[in-house]
Order: C-alpha cells, then sequence, then structure tokens
C-alpha cells in the first residue's frame, strides 16, 4: 500500500492534472488498491489452513524466512517500479513513446540482474542466516522455498511499472489476485504433499514456494498483456516525429534518482520485521528457551496473532491510500483549513475502527483465535499485541497525511527512531525469562508508540492547530469501545457454556456491530454533515 500512497504523490505533485485526467486517474488508482487489498486477503487466509496443517513449529520455520525476503524485496523491487511509472508516463505525455519503450526495456534488464543477485544471497546465503540469527536448522528449507521469489517478483515488477506508467492499472490489479491465488493453491497444495510425505519442514517449504509460483505466474500474465499491448505502442513509436535521445545510463541515472529515496523509506519499514526476526529467536534462546521452543513461538506470534491484527491493520493502509491524492490536492490549492478538517475527521475514522477493534480482540481473543486456527494458542499474545491497533493505524495514516502535504522524509525519520526503539526494547525484554516472546510485542508496542507520537506532532507543527474536539471524540470512542467490550464480556460468559465457539464468537461478534454502531450514533461520534462537507469539497 506504500507503493501505491508514494505513486500518487509523485504524480499528483508533478502533473496539474485536469478534472477528467485526475478522475480516470483516480478510478486507475482505486482499482489498483482494490486488487491491493484482495490481495492481502487471499494471501492472508493461506496461514489459516496453513497453521493447522503445519502447527506452530512449522509456521515458525516458515515465518523466519519472510522477513529476509520482505528486506531483500525493499531493496531490490520497491523503489524502482514506481521510478518506471513516473519515467513511462511523463514520456507518453509528451509523445515520446520510444523513449517510454526504452525505459521499459532498460528497466526490466536492471531488476531481472537486481532479482539474480537478491535470490542468490538466498539461495547460497541460508546458512549464513540461521547461524547469525540462530534459527533452527531446517528453517534451511523454507529459505529455499523463496530464494527465487526475488527474481520473478523483480521481472513482475517491471511489468506492473509499465502498465501503470501507461496508466493503465487493470492489469497490475489482475496480476495480483492472480498471483495470490497461485500462491495459496500452490503453497498449500506443495505444504499438504510434501508435509505428508517428508515432514514438516519439507511442508513450510512447500508453503514459501507458493510465493515464487504466485510471482512466475502473475509475471506470466502480464507478460501475455504486453504481447498484446505491444504492437500498438510500436505503431505509435512509428508515427513519431523526433526520436528519444537518451541512452541507457541517463535512464539509468533518472531511475536511481527517484528510486532511492522511497527505498530508503521501504527498508526502514521493512525492518521492523525484521528486527524481531533476528532477535527473537536468539534472545529467547539466553532466556533459557530451546531452539524448537523459541521457533514454536515464533510461530504464535508471527503466524497467528500477527495475521489477526493485519485485518483491521487492511482498512487503515486503504485509508491511508484514499488520503494521500485529496490531501495533495487541498496542499496544492494552498487550502489549510480544509487539510486541517480532513486531517481531524480522519483522527476520528481511526478511532472509530481501531477502539473497537481492541476492545473486541481483548475480550475475544481465545474464541477468534480457535475459530481460526482450531486451538487458543497465542491467544494471551493477541490479546496484549492487539493494544497497538491504535497506534499503528493512527502511524498509519498519519504517514499518508505527511506524504501528501509533501513532507516525505518525516515519516522515514519517525520510523527510523521507531526501529531503535523496538531493537533496544527487543534485546532487553526477550532475554528476561518471564517475558520472553512477550518482550518482542512490548517492543512493538513501545515502538509504535514512539512512531504516532512522532507523527502527530509534525502533522501538529505544519497544521498550527490544536484539533479542538479531538480530545472529547476519543473520550467518545473510548466510552462506546468500553462499553461494547463490557457487552461482549457478558454475552460470552452468559452463552459460554451454551453455544459452541464457532457460533458463539459469531453471536458476539454481531451484538458488538449493533451495540457499538447504536452508541457512536447515540453519541454522535461522527457528525454526517461534517462529513459531507470535506468530501463534497
Amino acid at each position: 500500500m506504500r507503493y501505491i500512497i508514494v505513486k500518487v504523490l509523485i504524480f499528483g505533485r508533478k502533473c496539474d492534472l485536469s478534472a477528467a485526467k485526475k478522475k480516470n486517474y483516480l478510478k486507475g488508482a482505486a482499482v489498483l488498491a482494490f486488487g491491493g487489498i484482495i490481495a492481502k486477503f487471499l494471501g492472508m487466509f493461506l496461514k489459516l489452513p496453513l497453521v493447522r496443517i503445519l502447527g506452530d513449529f512449522g509456521m515458525g520455520l516458515y515465518g523466519n524466512a519472510y522477513p529476509v525476503y520482505t528486506f531483500l524485496l525493499a531493496i531490490s523491487v520497491i523503489g524502482l517500479p514506481v521510478a518506471i511509472s513516473k519515467m513511462v508516463s511523463e514520456r507518453i505525455s509528451l509523445g515520446k513513446y520510444d523513449g517510454a519503450y526504452r525505459v521499459f526495456k532498460v528497466a526490466i534488464v536492471t531488476l531481472a540482474v537486481i532479482g539474480a543477485i537478491c535470490s542468490s544471497v538466498m539461495l547460497f546465503g541460508a546458512h549464513f542466516f540461521i547461524s547469525v540469527f540462530k534459527w533452527h536448522p531446517d528453517t534451511y528449507y523454507s529459505i529455499l522455498g523463496l530464494s527465487f521469489a526475488p527474481l520473478c517478483v523483480c521481472i513482475l515488477s517491471s511489468f506492473k511499472g509499465f502498465f501503470q506508467g501507461m496508466q493503465n492499472m487493470t492489469p497490475p490489479s489482475i496480476s495480483q489476485i492472480v498471483e495470490s491465488i497461485t500462491r495459496v493453491v500452490v503453497g498449500l497444495g506443495l505444504a499438504v504433499f510434501l508435509y505428508n510425505k517428508l515432514g514438516v519442514a519439507f511442508g513450510a517449504a512447500g508453503a514459501t514456494f507458493g510465493a515464487t509460483a504466485g510471482a512466475f505466474v502473475a509475471s506470466f500474465f502480464l507478460f501475455l498483456c504486453f504481447l498484446k499491448v505491444r504492437p500498438r505502442l510500436k505503431r505509435q513509436i512509428s508515427r513519431q516525429t523526433s526520436k528519444s535521445t537518451e541512452d541507457a545510463r541517463t535512464i539509468l541515472r533518472i531511475l536511481a534518482s527517484i528510486a532511492i529515496p522511497i527505498t530508503l523509506a521501504s527498508l526502514v519499514t521493512s525492518s521492523m520485521n525484521l528486527i524481531n526476526s533476528f532477535t527473537v529467536s536468539a534472545f529467547l534462546q539466553k532466556a533459557g528457551f530451546s531452539v524448537n521452543e523459541a521457533t514454536v513461538l515464533w510461530g504464535q506470534l508471527s503466524q497467528r496473532a500477527q495475521t489477526i491484527i493485519s485485518i483491521p491493520l487492511i482498512l487503515s493502509s486503504s485509508l491511508a491510500a484514499s488520503l494521500v491524492p485529496t490531501i495533495s490536492e487541498s496542499f496544492v490549492k494552498k487550502d489549510l483549513k480544509q487539510i486541517r478538517q480532513k486531517t481531524f475527521l480522519t483522527f476520528k475514522v481511526v478511532l472509530m475502527i481501531a477502539l473497537p477493534c481492541i476492545a473486541g480482540l481483548v475480550v475475544m481473543s481465545s474464541e477468534v483465535t480457535t475459530l481460526l486456527f482450531g486451538d487458543a494458542n497465542g491467544a494471551n499474545m493477541l490479546r496484549i499485541l492487539a493494544i497497538g491497533i491504535v497506534f499503528t493505524m493512527i502511524s498509519t495514516t498519519m504517514q499518508g497525511i505527511l506524504q501528501g502535504v509533501g513532507l516525505l522524509n518525516t515519516p522515514v525519520k519517525n520510523l527510523a527512531v521507531g526501529c531503535v526503539i523496538k531493537l533496544i526494547l527487543n534485546i532487553v525484554l526477550i532475554q528476561i525469562p518471564w517475558l520472553n516472546i512477550y518482550g518482542a510485542i512490548l517492543g512493538t508496542l513501545g515502538a509504535d508508540l514512539v512512531v504516532a507520537s512522532l507523527d502527530y506532532r509534525a502533522i501538529k507543527k505544519f497544521l498550527g492547530s490544536t484539533y479542538g474536539g479531538l480530545g472529547m471524540a476519543f473520550i467518545k470512542n473510548l466510552f462506546c469501545a468500553a462499553v461494547m467490550g463490557i457487552v461482549c464480556f457478558f454475552v460470552k460468559t452468559f452463552l459460554g457454556g451454551i453455544l459452541s465457539n464457532s457460533i458463539l464468537t459469531v453471536v458476539v461478534i454481531l451484538v458488538a456491530m449493533v451495540v457499538y454502531l447504536a452508541l457512536i450514533y447515540i453519541t454522535r461520534v461522527l457528525n454526517i454533515e461534517e462529513v459531507r462537507s470535506v468530501i463534497g469539497k
């Protein structure tokens, strides 16, 4: 989702779009965002059956491999597709179709080389990572399953950047869904087959290979789409009266100048997960846990608790993505009043989503975990981790606002501070035996709180406003969420011995929705006229 935010911002700042073009672009961005949301949900639901197949130990092996993979992707993928789309779009707008095509050809070769290097690092560096991070030796097979994914994802990303630069968002959006479906089908299929034939380590490897298969199939899909549009592109090139004179070196220099700042931002973001990955197992072993026990605990945290927490966070990512163009528009018009109104409304919406989620997960953590994964392992982790939902949602949406007003570096700096806090807290707390894995959770909460506070302070400084009425909005939302939580607790207690866990969980969720919606209506947490006044402008 950060990819979409930065991309919208780049175009929004550089181009003075007409109303029709702006509408078409935002429609395309919405299509891309929708595809991303569907893909995220599909990827998330892959883990539900995987936990039942592989168990917590197998999911720990599965979870060990991914932070290294995502960190390498942050280096190789995140910045360049945005740069490709920007450069292609600029040349198309000037009628330089040959220049746009040359950008794509240079970029796909560059990304293929970078992807091959990253894949080689995973393939030949697996034993090194396992040794340094104190992972279980069987993590090796999970890393191998992912080792060719960077190459496939790099090629996939070059095609995505090309189509987005052509303002054709449909193929990239469909490719995200194709990638996720393939990952689920192949990952689950191989996990079951290899688990039954060769054991849990190979089952986890089969699950991680799903990511490689998904990226490969999605790349092939976009390649077919490219073959379909290439003849038309070549006809447009043949009709050009003047030819582009840019050479490969010039294109690479421009690509790098655009991509490097975005890549640095992505590196900081992915470092949060990497910190957990290389501190949890090592410091749990210092606290007296065996490598097997550490792997099980990591599996419960990374693949159970964090998976459930990611559900409401998808909403905040979508909200942040939608904020950037509208905030950017107000910023270009120098309409500070509108920015204040939109920011205040955003805070209220975030609180409306985050606080009831916290209350519901604190009360129903065991029941929700059992419903999704078949048992309550990791429920206490979920209960504590849920407290941080409000901090994460605030920081995510505030980053969108900060980017929308042109403060691109501020969110990166704040995230970097959060990473330092996270690293220190993890090192200090995880090795305390009675805290163990909960030290990592407290580290996450502390880091998220610091980042959210810094983002809030930056926006407050920019707007020069004290957010009048925000305190009352927080109190109202907190009251509604607390009452909802109390009602849920009593309903759960009363019906717990009568209904099965699945039915009980559904009933409590429905009751919670009715109670919370009634309370926010009664207390007028969100004013409809206020929403209309902001949207209308």
